[in-house]
């Protein structure tokens, strides 16, 4: 429990850092250093990896998740992962409104119209296959799995600055979002527990 409750403040503070250098201009040149290094991988193959982030999907996939956890019978870990997943979006979608830092492109054919920062892609794919690769792990589930969806969740948050609908810093400040959702989720599990 302590454990969780120090990565949720370190999660909230990440991301609080993380804000002030974006508000700053600070990012700009890793920003661009990193969509130089990715902008070669543009292609059809991304635009379709990145719908594996969008809303219809995440939340498809988290009442499926749902759905298993009750037939397992784990009706904690059901009520989670819709708190979880749902949580982040919806705060991303706030965080965004509250910062108002414009994309580098817009592109409603890629889910790209409203503000930049942090990425909701980024963060709803740590929360949702973020989350499925942590239960795993801890049920000491085969590596490869979770090796698989930690791939996924990166491979989903970095189509995003393929595409060039997100800077590099909007990826990690929706990393740091889901982080600290899952931390704190993990952190009232851990109260409830005691």
């Amino acid at each position: 429990m302590h454990r969780a409750k120090t990565l949720t403040i370190a999660g909230t503070l990440g991301f609080a850092i993380v804000s002030v250098i974006v508000i700053l201009g600070g990012a700009a040149s890793l920003d661009g250093f990193v969509y130089r290094i990715v902008a070669p991988l543009s292609g059809p193959l991304f635009a379709y990896v990145t719908e594996l982030g969008s809303v219809k999907v995440l939340i498809a996939l988290t009442f499926v998740g749902m759905l298993y956890c009750l037939w397992r019978g784990d009706k904690l870990e059901a009520f989670r992962l819709p708190l979880v997943v749902i949580g982040t979006l919806v705060l991303t979608q706030l965080l965004k409104r509250v910062y108002g830092i414009d994309r580098p492109l817009i592109d409603a054919a890629l889910d790209a119209t409203t503000y930049s920062f942090p990425s909701g892609h980024a963060s709803g794919s740590l929360a949702l296959y973020g989350l499925f690769a942590f239960s795993l792990y801890r049920r000491k589930y085969s590596p490869v799995w979770v090796a698989a969806l930690v791939v996924l969740l990166v491979a989903v948050s970095f189509s995003r600055v393929i595409l060039n609908v997100h800077y590099f810093s909007d990826v990690v400040g929706g990393w740091l979002v889901a982080f600290t959702v899952i931390a704190w989720s993990e952190w009232i599990i851990g109260r409830k527990n005691r």
